[in-house]
């Protein structure tokens, strides 16, 4: 059985994928939460409702979705988890850490995004020297039910949570910039978002599938004196390319700091 210790955002998202993707069925998961009310739902379409320490005893590999602040907390009450596998969610919280406070050895540490949600995410993932490669590969087929699994050393996971963990947002906010510009031009609303939403998807496929630097096919579309040129050139004068680079950098700092925030308390 596979455990899950938090169901808030992402915990809701793991507990819904592993059964949406076919790779488990509800009763045979176990789900944990301060709040028994979140668990309602799940328990009403079959999953076990447990506490922390039952859900520990219970599984052989349990995701660990708490809040980084309320990680003291946790370790208190499943400090006898060797033996299991961990996977964690929380941000900045290391491998080393998570050991030292469960007895645990076995232990992955992923990065998820919100398109997991529909099993499109990039799960940025480091796991522990312990681990061994067929605990490993079984881990990697659990989170194949949210997305992309790409093996990072965890020093690296605080630039997966800017580049993979934060970008949607700005994502959607650029996507949401780019509507509005439609609706500015007289497209409705349908309309533009539609377009702007095939065209993404449509461009970030192209780059996929034919493995072409984006610069390439950006001077594909830009004619001489054309429409495109003179977009970019806007672009260019208003530093959207620097800006977006400081976004991503700042985010990675932020991230840095909540690492040793909480990996020094």
């Amino acid at each position: 059985m596979i455990g899950i210790i938090g169901i808030g955002n992402i915990g809701s998202i793991i507990a819904k994928r592993l059964v949406e993707s076919g790779e488990f069925r509800p009763q045979e998961i176990v789900l944990a939460n301060r709040s028994f009310k979140k668990l309602e739902p799940f328990v009403k379409d079959g999953y076990r409702a447990a506490t922390n320490k039952e859900v520990v005893n219970m599984c052989e590999t349990i995701f660990l979705c708490v809040k980084p602040q309320d990680s003291d907390r946790l370790f208190s009450e499943i400090m006898r988890a060797d033996g299991k596998t961990l996977i964690s969610t929380m941000t900045a919280v290391s491998i080393q850490k998570i050991s030292e406070q469960t007895g645990c050895r076995k232990i992955v540490r992923i990065m998820p995004n919100i398109p997991a949600k529909i099993g499109k995410g990039v799960i940025g993932a480091a796991r522990s020297e312990e681990l061994d490669e067929d605990t490993w590969k079984r881990c990697c087929k659990i989170l194949l039910s949210l997305g992309q699994v790409m093996e990072v050393d965890e020093e690296k996971l605080a630039a997966v949570t800017a580049l993979s963990g934060s970008a949607p947002a700005f994502i959607f906010v650029i996507i949401e910039a780019l509507i509005d510009a439609g609706i500015r031009m007289g497209l409705s609303y349908e309309t533009s978002r539609l377009m702007v939403l095939e065209t993404i998807v449509g461009s970030a496929e192209l780059l996929l599938k034919l493995g072409n630097h984006p610069g390439e096919f950006r001077h594909i579309v830009t004619s001489p004196a054309g429409t495109t040129i003179e977009g970019i050139y806007r672009m260019e004068r208003e530093g959207i390319r620097g800006a977006l680079m400081k976004t991503i950098h700042e985010t990675f700092l932020k991230a840095i700091q909540l690492q040793n925030e909480v990996n020094h308390q």
